[in-house]
């Protein structure tokens, strides 16, 4: 699971924090936010809060290794090439995408329908593989973007099997935001249906994040039991008729069910009888 970037600033205990590398991953990190639109300098400084004569010697120093670029009309900054040859080599050392993806495929054969495989990164979900629907009408997604936990099936499916302190603290620091009229915003209401996820094993988005698309998902748990990631299928509604979802989640449980026992599940689940996720083949 990836470190909260909280986590990954404070340092190890009695290791002091080195100022100019703090400033540069906050900046990479701004500017990544940015998209396509990249950011000028006075931009930057402002969301960064450092004096702009200081962004600018770091930038320009980011901009000099690649991991940055700089368009000379413009002045705006973007990503450079190499923060992708980055995160290539972090997929590479996860296990799970590898593991989970002989698995997608199959799951993505079944259904014709889009697929990702998502963690979960302090209170936001991380799309860390997908695999596109064949279809005309395609959702817009990628490897690396962020969205809410609350209001999406993968997200749900990862915060259900959270400790409820950690649950609380979660949306504590990231308020329950309403993204369309099927929005979950009230704390007991969403606990509740995490509730219902514990008991089956799935979550569903009924157009909760996007209007006109709906998912279903399940978590994958690892040799310990713990989840570590979750699966769904997304499928904009035109393409609905009633009980496909239904059908959709049957499918979306086995091809997690499989990637849990390719990641050791099964033998953690004969350990613990009762298990909170059965591992049987689904319907």
């Amino acid at each position: 699971m990836a470190r909260s970037r909280n986590q990954a600033s404070s340092g190890a205990v009695g290791v002091p924090r080195v100022q100019a590398v703090q400033s540069a991953a906050r900046i990479l990190w701004t500017v990544g936010h940015s998209g396509a639109r990249g950011m000028t300098l006075n931009q930057l400084a402002q969301a960064v809060e450092v004096p702009k004569s200081t962004v600018l010697r770091i930038a320009q120093t980011l901009v000099d290794e690649g991991l940055l670029e700089r368009e000379e009309s413009t002045g705006l900054f973007r990503l450079g090439i190499r923060t992708l040859e980055l995160a290539s080599m972090v997929l590479e050392t996860l296990e799970i995408p590898r593991v989970a993806r002989p698995h997608l495929e199959w799951l993505s054969e079944q259904t014709r329908e889009t697929v990702h495989l998502c963690v979960l990164d302090e209170g936001e979900v991380v799309y860390v593989d997908k695999i596109e629907s064949p279809q005309a009408i395609r959702l817009y997604s990628r490897i690396g973007r962020r969205a809410p936990a609350h209001c999406t099936g993968v997200g749900k499916a990862l915060m259900a099997f959270l400790p409820s302190t950690e649950r609380r603290r979660l949306v504590e620091k990231r308020p329950l935001k309403r993204f369309t009229p099927n929005t979950i915003t009230d704390f007991f209401q969403l606990e509740k249906e995490l509730e219902q996820i514990r008991q089956t094993g799935i979550a569903y988005d009924r157009e909760e994040h996007e209007p006109g698309v709906r998912c279903a998902a399940a978590p994958v748990f690892d040799l310990t039991g713990r989840v570590c990631a979750a699966v769904s299928v997304a499928v904009p509604i035109l393409r609905l008729p009633p009980g496909r979802l239904e059908e959709l989640a049957g499918l979306v449980k086995q091809a997690t069910q499989a990637i849990s026992e390719a990641l050791g599940y099964r033998a953690h689940a004969k350990r613990l009888a009762g298990s909170r996720l059965d591992v049987r083949p689904g319907p």
